[in-house]
């Protein structure tokens, strides 16, 4: 799989404050990366480095295969980004900040109907952004991040401050470039949910360094019990005990503490019972992201 974006050893500090502290981290093409962290963690230095508002004290940060500095320009017209609170401009149109927006940054016009389509927002195209919610500026702020048809986007707190129907159209829009259109997002959040709902991966940062990575399966497995589905729960729980298994739970769903799956149903099935199913229990992101957060503080 080809790397979108790898950062290596990336270090930035703001007068005595350390913001990011050797920050090395990568994201593949083709994914939606949840890109969390405490306030204050670095998040929004991170992006504003990536996206050249910003140079590193030293570090190697890579774009679609180009190092930003020296080919910032180049990328700067193969991404997209939404940092902070959207450019947008109350006494204009939505038609017409998009019109601006595509003559600043030297798109033409032509993807400006579709991309108001896509975002839905067709019908209010011609009124005063000033007269926008919140949720109707935020999807304007994408449709202006896609006027040149981006590999890659950077969205900061996307979904902050929608209502649910709003949260939804847009959670629905950016999976639809990822899964569609095969590009590669990396959104900043504080929403847990919105991250277990929308990403393929996750990277969490404290303290301007990465403290987990990985998938969502990969950081929410290893749970200390294990779910027991068994047609007769009393005598299986006989049968675990004698095993030597601690067991808990109601009706025919048994809580064995552990994570010895194999152990269990052998047990079980040297007794002749047989349970239909065998779920090691899983932990929240939220549970991960408080350990490793509060470990690394």
């Amino acid at each position: 799989m080809s790397v979108a974006l790898a950062l290596r050893d990336v270090h930035k500090r703001y007068g005595k404050t350390r913001a990011l502290d050797g920050l090395s981290f990568e994201v593949p093409t083709g994914v939606l990366l949840g890109f969390l962290g405490p306030n204050g963690a670095g998040k929004t230095t991170t992006f504003r480095t990536i996206l050249g508002l910003a140079r590193p004290d030293r570090g190697v940060i890579e774009v679609l295969g180009m190092r930003v500095g020296p080919e910032t320009n180049r990328i700067a017209k193969r991404v997209g980004a939404i940092v902070e609170e959207p450019g947008l401009y109350g006494f204009l149109s939505g038609r017409d900040n998009l019109v601006v927006a595509a003559d600043t940054l030297g798109f033409g016009h032509g993807r400006i109907d579709g991309l108001l389509a896509f975002v839905e927002l067709t019908g209010d195209a011609d009124r005063k952004v000033a007269g926008y919610s919140k949720g109707m500026r935020q999807r304007l702020a994408l449709a202006a991040a896609l006027l040149g048809d981006p590999e890659m986007l950077f969205l900061d707190e996307p979904l902050d401050g929608l209502d649910p129907a709003g949260q939804s159209v847009l959670r629905d829009q950016l999976r639809r470039l990822v899964d569609e259109e095969g590009k590669t997002i990396v959104m900043s959040t504080h929403d847990l949910a919105d991250v277990s709902q929308l990403a393929d991966r996750v990277v969490v940062i404290n303290r301007g360094k990465v403290v987990t990575e990985g998938t969502l399966e990969e950081l929410t497995a290893g749970g200390d019990r294990v779910r027991v589905v068994v047609g007769a729960p009393d005598e299986a729980r006989r049968v675990l005990a004698a095993a030597g298994f601690e067991t808990d739970g109601a009706a025919s769903e048994i809580w064995v503490t552990g994570s010895d799956g194999a152990g269990i149903v052998r047990a079980l099935a040297e007794a002749g019972l047989y349970p239909s199913a065998v779920i090691p229990e899983r932990r929240t992101l939220e549970e991960v992201f408080l350990r490793v957060t509060e470990e690394s503080s």
